[in-house]
């Protein structure tokens, strides 16, 4: 079984290395600004991102980055924004835990 030290442990790792965020518009990569990364009460990780394309677009694919470039985290979504909207507020979960079978 894990402790409940190593469990915040991989939370941690996990904060630590969600480093920068993307997304997709057609085929055109844009990149979109990490709003915050924390830790909540629950345990669950959950990192907001801001979505801005700069008008009316259907953004199609978002992915969490680590320092290095490499996809960490994607979800396939096909999001209108209007042109008159400012932008989207999207964000991930990561919930750590151990499963005994």
């Amino acid at each position: 079984m894990l402790t409940d030290t190593a469990l915040e442990k991989f939370r941690v790792f996990v904060k630590r290395n969600i480093y920068r965020a993307r997304y997709r518009v057609g085929s055109t990569w844009r990149e979109a600004a990490i709003n915050e990364v924390e830790i909540q009460s629950g345990g669950t990780v959950r990192a907001w991102l801001a979505i801005n394309p700069g008008g009316a677009a259907t953004v199609n694919r978002v992915e969490l980055l680590d320092p290095n470039g490499a996809t960490w985290a994607y979800q396939n979504v096909s999001i209108s924004v209007t042109a008159q909207q400012s932008g989207i507020l999207y964000w991930f979960d990561f919930t750590i835990k151990e499963e005994v079978a």
